[in-house]
């Protein structure tokens, strides 16, 4: 038999594996819990900012405000996205961004992809990991 009939299944195991929603981890570690539901550990516990350092040479920096909003800082620049549908981990959106067009942080895990409008108007995305602290 070749081995290539042998893998497809495997293959389509792996892939529908991670279509599972197990365990959401929102940015800051996984003591967030998704909206709606009440903080299940005290905010002196929680990371007031994580710094993540992106492929660009850009560093983010992510602050979670509650259960449904994030600050961006990106240089001097600071914006509030809103959490929104994400096929897995956690996405955060806003309409006015850092240059006051959109903006989006996506995360997942120690990794995150950043998309935004710089002040030219030119739509920049990169990924992000978390940076050792």
């Amino acid at each position: 038999m070749k081995m290539s009939v042998l893998m497809l299944p495997v293959c389509a195991a792996l892939i529908l594996a991670g279509c599972v929603d197990g365990p959401r981890h929102h940015v800051g570690g996984p003591d967030m819990p998704p909206p709606g539901q009440p903080s299940r550990a005290p905010l002196a516990n929680r990371p007031a900012e994580d710094r993540f350092s992106c492929e660009n040479g850009l560093s983010v920096y992510i602050r979670n405000l509650d259960n449904d909003r994030i600050e961006l800082a990106l240089d001097d620049k600071r914006a509030i996205l809103t959490r929104a549908v994400s096929g897995s981990g956690v996405r955060y959106v806003s309409s006015s961004g850092l240059f006051g067009k959109g903006a989006e942080w996506h995360a997942k895990a120690n990794e995150g992809f950043f998309g935004f409008v710089d002040p030219y108007g030119n739509r920049v995305e990169t990924s992000c990991r978390l940076a050792t602290r």
